[in-house]
């Protein structure tokens, strides 16, 4: 365990970031994140879909940013940065469990599994200061 305010405040901080860029990019200009469908393999081909890339990607995401932030403004608490650590792993955990039926990410989803898992771990690992 590392105890580092200041370290774990630059992971929530650069969590959070992602999380609200994904989501101001899909509500500003959807069409432009779906169009990396060659990347990310979205078909929007009904208003059920439509609706629910937006529930995951605008909705979602937002309330993953608005807890980063939290956990980043009351870093004392450790339960509320290590909250989000957790809902952060069970995205790379459900792209496991995907894996596991041949369905591994490829292109930018690979790199962004990546990524969730490094900094989950890494969430989980630096603590705030006791």
């Amino acid at each position: 365990m590392i105890y580092a305010d200041f370290s774990r405040q630059v992971l929530l901080a650069a969590t959070g970031g992602r999380f609200a860029f994904f989501a101001l990019w899909t509500a500003f200009s959807p069409q432009s994140l779906n169009d990396l469908g060659v990347h990310l393999g979205y078909t929007l081909p009904s208003k059920n879909a439509i609706s629910e890339f937006h529930a995951i990607y605008v909705g979602v995401f937002i309330a993953q940013a608005w807890w980063c932030a939290l956990a980043f403004a009351r870093i004392e608490d450790a339960a509320i940065g290590n909250l989000v650590a957790v809902f952060l792993l069970s995205q790379p955990f459900g792209r496991v469990i995907a894996a596991l039926r041949g369905s591994l990410p490829s292109a930018l989803l690979l790199v962004l599994f990546i990524l969730e898992l490094i900094r989950g771990i890494l969430l989980l690992l630096v603590q705030p200061t006791p």
